[in-house]
């Protein structure tokens, strides 16, 4: 099985992802890893291991008979077939264009000038206005920076999907409101989880549509002077003289009249004059071997201004889709659940056994100038840990339930008021304290305060601080129940009003989870 991500693996792993969604199948999850563990000694890294469950979970699905394909099967196939579609067309036009563009009824020449305005000039203005689109994203992406259509059109869609919701607000009842919002933020987030990577098959999509036209112009081209005498010369109301033509000719031949010399490469001084064509005099007075003395000119200039861009235009498409395909990170919000269930062992949970009260620690007064003391091990990923300061809870027991629960060692806690600014100073203050070690952020939120939101802007300000690809949880925790900061069980209902609500945020690097007392422990 080869470990290289392709676009159907990553169609196929969301669609698992988001059927998992629905139903998580946690034991299964875990007997993968296990099994991938078994076979691969050594740590393996997520890309490794989740290619290994791709590979799995496919086995599995075509194992129980279903006859549905999988949807990267799907876009193979219908990606397959539209280029092929686009390219027979586009060969089938730059043909159609070229020998149109040629035809020569023996009275008249055809127009040198005529053909190069028609075959190559809005191609290059098409590869002006692509090279022209390339440093002008930057600028989008700056506040302030000026808008593509792309993004004009999708703030159209947005404002007219909120007012829509705002109008729903008044007319359905709550839990419709909930799944209306969470599946607007959820169908903003494939461009936040993949980036470009969706780009860069339909870039080189046109970019072989592209070498397929101007195939198409060659061949009819060389067609056309094969089989016919086709007779070219030029002609301009503004009269220049030959040596202007010449002086221009030898400009546009500069990329490959380094291959050949005149007329081979393009057409000498004298037939350049030989060829020139008057309105009033006719074909007569030129001389045939002038005229013919345009075609490797024009074949070349195809061939170097039309073909040749589009050639490099692909490979460098195919390399911007491989690169993006090695640099995905896997660290969004449904891959860390996923990973946390294949690597954590299976828990059972139980009622909450009576303990002795005791006295909960306020954060403040938490050892290590408010960091937990819990040391980095082997297998776990560090977290800085926002605690709201009105909320009093056991130290000791929220790292453990962090780290048993989620796989999480809180490398430092950070007390926050619910000032955006304030909060965010703070956040980014611990994050960078850390440096370039791997951190997630656990938001800890009591499940039976509701979402409003300012509680939701306050989040995504922070999350959006932190840095737009940081992974971060809000972590729930019931009511308290007085028993040394204990929690009561978080109940389901505000479990999915939380998720619903976070998913609005349309943020595909923030998820829910919550935390709550456990015992005994499975493979």
């Amino acid at each position: 099985m080869t470990k290289n991500w392709r676009i159907k693996d990553i169609i196929d792993f969301q669609y698992f992802l988001d059927r998992d969604e629905k139903g998580t199948e946690p034991a299964l999850d875990r007997r993968i890893y296990l099994e991938y563990a078994e076979n691969h000694p050594g740590p393996g890294n997520r890309r490794e291991v989740f290619k290994y469950w791709l590979g799995r979970r496919r086995q599995k699905a075509a194992e129980s008979g279903s006859q549905d394909a999988l949807p990267g099967d799907v876009y193979t196939e219908a990606a397959a077939t539209a280029r092929l579609i686009l390219c027979a067309l586009a060969l089938v036009s730059g043909a159609g264009l070229s020998w149109s563009v040629l035809s020569y009824g023996g009275t008249t020449p055809v127009n040198v000038f005529t053909c190069l305005w028609v075959l190559l000039a809005p191609q290059i203005l098409l590869l002006i206005l692509l090279g022209v689109s390339f440093p002008a994203r930057r600028l989008i992406r700056q506040p302030g920076g000026i808008k593509g259509i792309y993004s004009l059109i999708a703030a159209l869609v947005l404002r007219i999907s909120r007012r829509a919701l705002n109008y729903a607000e008044s007319k359905a009842p709550q839990s419709r409101q909930n799944s209306l919002r969470s599946a607007l933020g959820t169908a903003g987030q494939a461009r936040g989880i993949y980036g470009n990577l969706f780009f860069w098959p339909v870039f080189n999509t046109a970019q072989a549509a592209g070498v397929a036209f101007n195939t198409g112009i060659l061949a009819a081209l060389l067609l056309r002077i094969t089989i016919t005498d086709v007779a070219f010369g030029w002609q301009s109301t503004l009269q220049p003289d030959p040596e202007t033509v010449h002086m221009i000719i030898k400009i546009i031949a500069s990329p490959w009249a380094w291959l050949a010399d005149p007329p081979a490469a393009y057409p000498t001084a004298d037939q350049i004059a030989g060829s020139r064509m008057v309105l009033k005099e006719g074909i007569y007075k030129l001389n045939t071997s002038d005229m013919a003395s345009w075609w490797p000119f024009l074949f070349l200039s195809v061939a170097f201004y039309g073909l040749l861009p589009r050639l490099l235009l692909l490979a460098f498409g195919l390399w911007r889709r491989k690169r993006a395909l090695a640099g995905l990170s896997f660290t969004h919000a449904a891959c860390e659940r996923l990973w946390r269930q294949m690597t954590s062992p299976q828990v059972k949970t139980a009622s909450r056994p009576y303990r002795e009260k005791t006295e909960a620690k306020p954060l403040e007064t938490w050892p290590e100038n408010g960091t937990s003391g819990v040391t980095q091990e082997p297998g776990l990923m560090s977290a800085v840990v926002a605690v709201p300061e009105d909320i009093e809870l056991n130290g000791s027991s929220l790292a453990e339930l962090l780290k048993t629960r989620l796989g999480l060692v809180a490398s430092d806690l950070v007390a926050v008021s619910g000032d955006p600014e304030t909060d965010a100073q703070k956040l980014l203050d611990r994050l960078d304290k850390h440096g370039s070690e791997p951190n997630r952020i656990v938001f800890i939120q009591e499940s039976w305060q509701p979402p409003i939101k300012e509680n939701l802007a306050w989040l995504s300000h922070l999350k959006q601080a932190s840095g737009p690809d940081t992974p971060a949880v809000v972590c729930l925790v019931g009511k308290p129940s007085g028993f040394g900061g204990a929690a009561e069980p978080v109940p389901r209902d505000e479990q999915v009003l939380w998720q619903q609500a976070v998913n609005s945020l349309g943020d595909p690097y923030i998820r829910v989870e919550t935390i709550g007392e456990q015992s005994g422990n499975e493979g």
